[in-house]
Order: C-alpha cells, then sequence, then structure tokens
C-alpha cells in the first residue's frame, strides 16, 4: 500500500479538498472496490461530528486502470485525512496492492479573476441564467439550517433545483464549451471548488458531470484553443445561477455578439427563468457577483450588484439590473415601454428585450455602458429591477420575507 503522506497534507491544507488518483495490482477488482467503498463510507463517516457533509465523489475509470475520486468536505478539509486513511484500509482489506496519489493542479493559463491576473487585452461575453426552483426549496433551506450543518451547507442545494431544468442546462453547458468556432478540440479544465484538473477530451465531461455531483460546490468546465476563443461555463454556489462565457481574443461586432447570444439563450428557454448578457474586461470567473464588480452603478433603485446572492429566491420575478440582451420569464410583469430602447419579443413562454442600439452595451473596450444609456434603460423596465427596499427586507430576514416561490 502506497500513500504519499506529505503531499496528500500538503494538498489538504491549501486546497478545500484533493482529487484522488487510485492505482491497484492486480487492477481488476479495484473499480468494483471503489465503488462499494464509496457508497458505505459517505453516510457512515458522515455521521462522525468532524466529517458532517463529507460527500465522495466517484470513482471515475480513467485510462490505463486508474480511479479518479474527489473526496469533499464542507468543513476543514484537513480532516479529511480521517477519509483517506479509512480508504486505505479498505484496499488494504480487499488484498490490493493500491497506491493513491493526489493528481496534480493545473489551471488554465487565462487565470482566473480570484486567483489570476487579468491578460492584457483581455474581453469576454457573459450570459448569466437562472433556473426554476422546486416547490418548497425555501422551506427545505431552513430545515436543514435547523439541523447546524458547517456553513457552507446552509445555502442553497443543486437538488433545490426542478430536476429536468437542471439536466437540460447541464446537457446544453457541457455542449456548448465544446462548439469552438476554429473547430480545434482545445485544452480542457474542471474548476471544483479551488481545485483545478486539466483532463484529456474524452474524461472532460464526465470529470465536469462527477464535480456538479456535490452539494453545492462551484464547478467550472472551459474548452480553451487560445489565443483564439475559450468557453467557460461556471456553476455558481448558489445552485440556480449558470454563468455562460465565451472569451475571444478578437471580437466581432456587437450585432455579430448579439446574434451568438441569442441562438444560446434559445436553447435554454424553456428550462430558464431569466438571462441577462454583458460583456467585460475580466477574465474568466465562477461567480456572476464577481464578474459584476466592475459593472458601473449609478442613481437608481437597484440593489448592490454584489450581494446578488441574496436576491436568490426572487429571482424568477425581479432582476439585478438592466442589460443589452436580457430574456424575462413570465413571472417578470410590465416590461419596456419605450420602443427606441428595447425590441421586444416572445420566446418561450417569456421575452427576450433586445437594446435597439447594440453597440452601446457590448463596446469593444469591454466597458459598461454610458450612465445616461444604463439609466434610461433602468427607468424604462423599472418595475422587473429589484429595488433596495426589496434587497434589504430579504436580507434582514434571511430570504423569508418574500413572495411565495412560483410553481
Amino acid at each position: 500500500m502506497s500513500v504519499d503522506v506529505k503531499r496528500l497534507k500538503r494538498a489538504l491544507r491549501d486546497e478545500d479538498g484533493p482529487w484522488l488518483l487510485v492505482s491497484a495490482s492486480p487492477p481488476g477488482a479495484l473499480g468494483d472496490v471503489l465503488a462499494s467503498w464509496v457508497a458505505e463510507a459517505e453516510p457512515r463517516l458522515g455521521q462522525l461530528p468532524d466529517l458532517m457533509g463529507v460527500q465522495l465523489l466517484g470513482p471515475l475509470a480513467l485510462p490505463d486502470g486508474v480511479y479518479l475520486l474527489r473526496p469533499v468536505t464542507y468543513a476543514d478539509s484537513k480532516r479529511l485525512v480521517t477519509v483517506v486513511t479509512d480508504l486505505s484500509a479498505t484496499l488494504q482489506a480487499a488484498g490490493l496492492d493500491a497506491r493513491i496519489d493526489v493528481a496534480p493542479t493545473k489551471w488554465s493559463p487565462l487565470g482566473d479573476s480570484q486567483l489570476g491576473d487579468i491578460p492584457g487585452g483581455h474581453r469576454l461575453t457573459a450570459v448569466s441564467v437562472t433556473l426554476p426552483w422546486r416547490p418548497g426549496s425555501l422551506g427545505r433551506r431552513e430545515e436543514r439550517r435547523a439541523a447546524g450543518p458547517p456553513n457552507m451547507l446552509r445555502g442553497w442545494y443543486r437538488s433545490d433545483l426542478q430536476e429536468e431544468a437542471w439536466a437540460a442546462v447541464v446537457d446544453t453547458a457541457l455542449a456548448w464549451c465544446q462548439e469552438l468556432g476554429s473547430g480545434a478540440t482545445g485544452d480542457r479544465y474542471v474548476v471544483h471548488g479551488l481545485s483545478s484538473l486539466r483532463t484529456a477530451p474524452a474524461q472532460w465531461e464526465a470529470t465536469a458531470r462527477l464535480a456538479l455531483r456535490s452539494t453545492n460546490m462551484p464547478v467550472r468546465a472551459s474548452v480553451e484553443d487560445w489565443p483564439g476563443e475559450a468557453r467557460q461555463v461556471g456553476f455558481e454556489h448558489t445552485s440556480h445561477r449558470v454563468l455562460f462565457q465565451l472569451d475571444e481574443e478578437a471580437f466581432g461586432s456587437a450585432e455579430s455578439t448579439v446574434a451568438r447570444v441569442r441562438e444560446l439563450i434559445e436553447r435554454l428557454t424553456p428550462h430558464i427563468t431569466s438571462a441577462f448578457v454583458m460583456r467585460a474586461a475580466h477574465a474568466p470567473t465562477i461567480q456572476t457577483r464577481l464578474l459584476l464588480r466592475g459593472w458601473a452603478r449609478t442613481a437608481a433603485p437597484a440593489a448592490p450588484v454584489t450581494q446578488i446572492h441574496a436576491l436568490a429566491p426572487m429571482d424568477d420575478r425581479r432582476i439585478i439590473d438592466a442589460f443589452g440582451v436580457m430574456y424575462l420569464g413570465p413571472g417578470f410583469r410590465g416590461l419596456a415601454a419605450d420602443p427606441q430602447l428595447y425590441r421586444v419579443e416572445q420566446l418561450g413562454a417569456g421575452r427576450l428585450l433586445t437594446a435597439t442600439d447594440p453597440d452601446a452595451w457590448f463596446r469593444p473596450d469591454g466597458r459598461t455602458p454610458q450612465s445616461e444609456v444604463l439609466e434610461a434603460a433602468r427607468a424604462d423596465i423599472a418595475d422587473a429591477i429589484v429595488t433596495y427596499d426589496e434587497y434589504y427586507r430579504a436580507k434582514r430576514s434571511d430570504g423569508q420575507d418574500i413572495p411565495p416561490l412560483l410553481d
């Protein structure tokens, strides 16, 4: 039995849990042993006070008889030593000459707005979408909180979303990432929490789906042919929001940008409650609120954009601000009275709002629109934008003092 204890402890100290590579001799029984251990150990270890909320993701078969595992804890990651010790004992009891390694962390050269430098001249177009909640999700969240879980398990879960919508958006997102205009295979990455893997093309989608089994850990999947083009999709900590990001070394016209994002929104329309599109001078990120940090603020009733997560229960009827392209579902009322500002089309059960002057919204420098453009747009869709009063009321009551979620 071989375990690189020193490297494992270093990985646990620096991250929220490592990806593990497990191999054995003879390899034949390893997959079955690992699958049985995951099924049995997760509920057993989760009963220990130090490991409440532990999740075991995998095993995923890789080439040459190697299996990928991801132990996740939502408390202190150093406690995962107990998990790996338990795995090691199981492999020994099965009579396997096994090896447990830590998969090397490999970050995309595009970096991350939280972790790396923004490449010079970097611009991206982002489409942030919201998914529908299952009825009663707010009540289930309060029941979970009352049970006293670790802080990271007190928010929204992916299981709070409508299952069909979640599955369809995941399928669309992973397919969209692979549709590079050049037709290139691209380098592929999966970021889970603070761990990033570079994967072979054949294992990329399965690795991303494995990471998405976690309760609410942020996940970003990307396909990158850089310099040139890169596509990333971020599944956020507030699990009902998914962020699509298209990076291009050389942007086309604003009209071509609108056409491309419209095509994506049309694919997503049956499964989402709202969407908005923006262009930014940013490296890609996992979360919409981080992308919005540089969004221009002027005198308007909108709530702070960086607190977008606090508005999750209202996202089926309120949007955080006005944007150049928006899809607003049937819960939104009183939209776009001025035809000189937005073209309004029925799209599925909702409406697609497209700015009549896309150049003002999708600027080549990635900057936000001029203040007069924003103010006019905000006034035109004021009834759809969340107000400070609604935001502070939701924040004070921790999301309880809000209208019921739409069924």
